[in-house]
């Protein structure tokens, strides 16, 4: 008798095994955020790439649109504040060589964002500027 109900145990615990369905509170808790992980980390995706490709029109037409240029320049103004921002708050904060790679890139961002101020400071009229800044 006990080889028989072993044997039945055995084939109600395959058939379970097989239809069982996998219930969503019972994953680990990032299993169950996975999906709105990825849909948070596409849109983050979409806007990123809808403010870079805006960027990159108001730069085309700032040498012809003087609104375009004002906008650039207050975008690029804005960036430009943000990076000194990080960059004093991770000069302030303990680390090692990647903290060190990460502010020697943000430095270079900034250089690279000042030159590209002063490009666009060039379309502006002298009050545009000084206001701007």
């Amino acid at each position: 008798m006990v080889p028989l109900l072993r044997s039945v145990l055995d084939t109600l615990g395959q058939l379970r095994a097989h239809h069982r369905r996998r219930l969503s509170f019972l994953a680990p808790p990032v299993e169950r955020r996975r999906p709105r992980l990825a849909a948070e980390d596409y849109a983050a995706r979409h806007s990123i790439d809808h403010t870079l490709d805006r960027k990159a029109e108001l730069r085309r037409l700032v040498p012809s649109d003087p609104a375009a240029a004002r906008r650039y320049h207050q975008l690029l103004s804005y960036e430009l504040e943000g990076l000194r921002e990080v960059v004093a708050a991770l000069t302030a904060s303990p680390g090692g060589v990647d903290l060190q790679e990460c502010l020697d890139e943000c430095r270079g961002e900034i250089e690279r964002l000042e030159i590209e101020v002063l490009w666009c400071a060039g379309f502006l009229g002298p009050v545009a500027t000084g206001s701007m800044q």
